[in-house]
C-alpha cells in the first residue's frame, strides 16, 4: 500500500482516531492519578481474561473436528488457564512478570511505530506517530532501569504515562489529517 493511500484511508476515518486519542487521553489521566490502583487493576484483569479464555478455549477443543486441532486447543486453553489462574492467585509475582513483559511489549510497539512514522513520512505532521515511538522505548528502558523495585507502581503509571502521549499523539495527528490535502 503506497504512502498516500494510507494517507486517503486514515483521512476518510479521523474521527475516529480523534475518540480513540481522547479515550487514551482520559484513561492516562486516570491511570496516573492511582497508578498502584491501575497496575493491579490491569494485572487482575489479564488474569481473569486469560481464565476465561482458556475455559472457552477447552470447551471448543471437544468440537474442533478431529484430535490434532483439539490437542492443540485443548493445551492452548490450559496453558491460559494456568497463566491466568497463576497471575490472579500469585499478585506480587504477576506483577513483577507483567512489569517484564510491559517492557517488552513497549520496547517492540515503539520500535513498529517508529518504522510506521517514517512510512508516513509524506503525510503532514507524521512526526508524531514518530515521537509516540519514541516515547515507548523511552518508557520500555525506564521500567528495565528501575525493575524490580517499582514493578508495582511503575506499571499503572507508565501505563498512564504511554496513554497519554499515544492519545496526545493521536489527537494531533487527527487534526493534521483534517487540514491535509
Amino acid at each position: 500500500m503506497s504512502g498516500n493511500s494510507i494517507v486517503q484511508n486514515l483521512q476518510a476515518n479521523r474521527g475516529w482516531l480523534l475518540v480513540l486519542g481522547i479515550a487514551y487521553v482520559i484513561l492516562g489521566w486516570v491511570a496516573i492519578g492511582y497508578p498502584m490502583a491501575a497496575t493491579i487493576a490491569i494485572e487482575m484483569l489479564l488474569g481473569y481474561l486469560l481464565l476465561v479464555g482458556g475455559v472457552i478455549a477447552v470447551v471448543g477443543s471437544f468440537f474442533s473436528g478431529n484430535w490434532k486441532n483439539m490437542i492443540l486447543i485443548l493445551l492452548s486453553g490450559i496453558l491460559y488457564i494456568f497463566v491466568g489462574f497463576f497471575l490472579v492467585t500469585n499478585m506480587k509475582e504477576g506483577i513483577i512478570t507483567l512489569t517484564l513483559l510491559l517492557a517488552a511489549f513497549l520496547l517492540v510497539e515503539g520500535i513498529f511505530k517508529i518504522i510506521h512514522s517514517f512510512q508516513l513520512k509524506g503525510a503532514q505532521n507524521w512526526v508524531w506517530i514518530l515521537i509516540s515511538g519514541l516515547a515507548s522505548v523511552i518508557l520500555a528502558v525506564m521500567i528495565w532501569v528501575e525493575f524490580p523495585q517499582s514493578s508495582a507502581f511503575v506499571i499503572g503509571l507508565l501505563v498512564g504515562i504511554y496513554f497519554l502521549i499515544n492519545g496526545f499523539s493521536l489527537i494531533m495527528f487527527s487534526f493534521a489529517l483534517k487540514d491535509a490535502k
